[in-house]
């Protein structure tokens, strides 16, 4: 059997008494601190569950049945327990960037994501593919062939001149020129 002063600050706290309702807040702080520690793991957030743990402690209240027979003390652990096993459900897949990847190194998650994009080399080197594609007509048709078939479908010069039957030398030396005019297109009279 409860103790008659918890009864009565649980009815106090259904009629609506802020002394009943922080007394009985207070009284099970530590309950509610221990359910947090065990099924959450954001260890920031302490505070900010400790504010839920309360709102289900009021709501546990108002849904008290004191005919039953059964304590507050059950009756709230019992509901802090479903409130906070949702909780650690929804969070069950979330994990730290700060926790060790598991391949038993000394990295962590966050070792493994890729570098920051580079916004600024992206952006020169669009600006300096849009200035190719306006050149580029300028070339003569076989110089633009050549550039395509190395640079876009990432072809060797090998492979390029056994499937037209052709040295690769040539094509070396077509492709230097390509080069070469492009470069003076640029305005950059640098010999390769």
């Amino acid at each position: 059997m409860e103790n008659n002063e918890m009864i009565l600050l649980v009815r106090g706290a259904r009629q609506r008494d802020p002394r009943c309702q922080l007394a009985l807040i207070e009284s099970f702080r530590p309950l509610m601190l221990s359910m947090i520690r065990r099924y959450v793991y954001e260890t920031d957030a302490v505070d900010d569950y400790l504010s839920e743990a309360a709102i289900v402690l009021l709501n546990a209240v108002a849904g008290f049945n004191e005919n039953l027979g059964v304590p507050f003390s059950g009756y709230l652990k019992k509901e802090l327990f479903y409130y906070f096993v949702n909780v650690a459900k929804v969070h069950q897949n979330v994990a730290s960037l700060n926790s060790a990847t598991g391949d038993g190194d000394a990295f962590s998650l966050l070792d493994t994501l890729a570098d920051a994009a580079d916004i600024e080399g992206d952006y020169v080197r669009a600006e300096d593919l849009s200035a190719l594609q306006m050149y580029l007509p300028q070339l003569r048709e076989r110089q633009r062939w050549i550039i395509a078939e190395h640079y876009v479908k990432n072809r060797s010069f090998r492979e390029i001149a056994d499937s037209i039957g052709v040295s690769s030398n040539s094509l070396v030396k077509l492709h230097r020129r390509a080069i070469a005019d492009l470069r003076t297109y640029f305005g950059l009279d640098l010999v390769n």
